[in-house]
């Protein structure tokens, strides 16, 4: 299984090319916000981005489907929920498939793939 080097992983479907991670770098995190902002979404903080990859690691943690978590953040108004809707292996790796939404006024949903490396973080897979 190849999975995507920290800090990347492919987020939606516009964003082919754009690339992040559960520890996402500052400059990942201004691309992602401008990304979003580009496209009528949501410009994410630092704060943002850390609740959401708490929320994001909780929901995978336990690897069941239908698991669901959610973020708030009423500094910024953004908010979130991460929802976990499959559960599989590639390659003997634990992998969920998940939806996340990023919320201010619209919804901004994306589906993506989490596979547990062998250090015990989650990377996106390709």
């Amino acid at each position: 299984m190849r999975l995507l080097p920290i800090p990347s992983f492919a987020f939606g479907l516009y964003a082919a090319a754009l690339v992040a991670t559960l520890d996402v770098a500052a400059p990942a995190q201004a691309q992602f916000g401008l990304f979003l902002g580009g496209r009528g979404g949501v410009d994410l903080t630092d704060e943002d981005w850390d609740l959401f990859r708490k929320a994001l690691s909780d929901a995978l943690t336990p690897m069941e489907a239908g698991r669901r978590t959610e973020w708030n953040n009423p500094k910024t108004g953004v908010r979130g929920d991460v929802v976990v809707e499959k559960i599989h292996e590639r390659d003997g790796a634990p992998c969920g498939d998940v939806q996340a939404n990023f919320i201010r006024r619209t919804v901004q949903p994306y589906r993506l793939t989490f596979c547990k490396m062998a250090n015990g973080r989650w990377a996106i897979a390709p």
